[in-house]
């Protein structure tokens, strides 16, 4: 089943251009990296919250489709803690906090590649029929 969740968000085009790798599927997780890139930085060199929000949107998403039941979001928030620049590698994780029959709550943690916090997100699901 895991293979076939991570062939269907391997046909993401957005996660492909924002060089999203899927590490890890099990039911409620999820962990993906995401190198800082050109691509991912500000006006200020620093990355772009809009990039951190799509690894954290991703891997969310990722983790609610796990059982293989198909998921929407319904909301989603992200704080900020952390600045990162050019040739960091960020790994955001997604675990279940929540779930029943239509909705799932997610937790998902961003660090650096020295285990800082990077951003926090928190995502709500909607599992359709």
């Amino acid at each position: 089943m895991f293979e076939d969740i991570k062939k269907l968000f391997g046909n993401d085009r957005y996660a492909k251009q924002s060089e999203i790798q899927i590490v890890e599927i099990a039911e409620g997780y999820a962990k993906c990296t995401m190198p800082v890139t050109e691509n991912h930085l500000n006006g200020n060199n620093s990355i772009m919250g809009g990039a951190l929000f799509t690894l954290g949107d991703f891997c969310f998403s990722i983790a609610a489709n796990s059982y293989g039941t198909q998921a929407v979001s319904l909301n989603a928030n992200i704080s900020y803690i952390r600045p990162c620049s050019l040739g960091d590698e960020i790994t955001a994780e997604a675990t279940e906090i929540s779930r029943t029959r239509k909705i799932g709550i997610y937790k998902v943690s961003m660090h650096n590649k020295e285990g800082k916090l990077i951003a926090e997100m928190n995502g709500t699901s909607f599992f359709k029929d």
